[in-house]
């Protein structure tokens, strides 16, 4: 079997880079022919996973994060190849949601000997993602880190910091949501989530009811009164409490559009990977990827 591994150098801080030759090395004493690949910027990750598949790989591994995920899904989308995952990343919440295994070895016999199954992604105006997607606050946070790394050269500063200054200032939104056909207008938004993993942001169970293998997407919407309303719901997402609060909105639709009425520039973004603003449109594509997993999974 050929595989090939499209590594992120930079994800988990160099941890991708580390690791990648011990699953060469592995993969290729199991069996398979491996080649291994080295992105070097963003969207690179897209252009190995086509090409590897294009030339014959019968599986395409992920080496990185959820970003990486995202863009070796896109690679290979148009392809027969199939998706595998070695989960060096900063949040790997895609991996973990989907049962495998976060330390160095294990994801390695996933890869030997797991077996491929057919899942649900989400089809955005950018790309497919297996995750969530995230409008309005969530995004803002993801872009203003982004700015941010650029200048302290830490993500986890970065992330905390623009994490922070965004929900402290970051004002509320009308927004009007197309559900499978019925429109909704909310008025106080702060943020959307919208996916097929139940959690997103290294751990926040924002999508508590989210399933890769029911053919619908998970959508949430918070709305809030005051922005001290919000920072006390904030530490309730992480066990998946905050449906219990009556400004969050919860469906499972098929598909959704979503436009701000405001004109304000919202941005959205999915599995990390800051895609665009708003209007934009998600919908649920069943059984749209072949992926390796553990044996026992889905």
């Amino acid at each position: 079997m050929r595989l090939a591994i499209v590594v992120n150098p930079i994800a988990g801080a160099g941890k991708a880079k580390k690791f990648a030759p011990l699953a060469e090395e592995k993969l290729k004493n199991a069996g398979f022919e491996v080649a291994l690949l080295y992105s070097k910027g963003v969207g690179d990750a897209v252009e190995l996973a086509r090409k590897a598949a294009l030339e014959g790989a019968e599986a395409v591994i992920a080496c990185g994060g959820d970003g990486t995920v995202f863009e070796v899904l896109n690679g290979i989308k148009a392809t027969n190849a199939s998706l595998g995952i070695l989960p060096w990343g900063r949040g790997n919440d895609v991996s973990k949601d989907l049962g495998i295994p976060q330390g160095i070895e294990e994801p390695i016999e996933v890869l030997i000997r797991g077996k491929p199954r057919e899942i649900d992604a989400c089809q955005s105006p950018k790309g497919l993602f297996l995750g969530v997607g995230g409008i309005g606050l969530d995004a803002q946070v993801a872009v203003n880190g982004n700015k941010w790394r650029k200048i302290l050269r830490s993500d986890f500063v970065a992330y905390e910091l623009g994490a922070i200054v965004t929900i402290l200032y970051y004002p509320p939104f009308p927004l009007e949501i197309t559900i499978d056909g019925k429109k909704f207008v909310f008025e106080q938004t702060f943020l959307v989530a919208v996916g097929n993993t139940v959690s997103y942001s290294r751990g926040m169970r924002i999508l508590p009811h989210a399933s890769f293998a029911d053919g619908k997407l998970d959508l949430c919407v918070v709305t809030s009164p005051t922005r001290w309303h919000l920072l006390k719901l904030f530490p309730t997402v992480f066990k998946g409490e905050h449906l219990k609060d009556p400004g969050i909105h919860y469906f499972q639709p098929c598909n959704v559009e979503l436009q701000c009425l405001n004109g304000s520039q919202i941005f959205y973004f999915a599995d990390g990977e800051v895609l665009g603003t708003l209007p934009a449109s998600f919908s649920i594509k069943p059984k749209a990827v072949k992926i390796l997993l553990p044996g026992d999974k889905l």
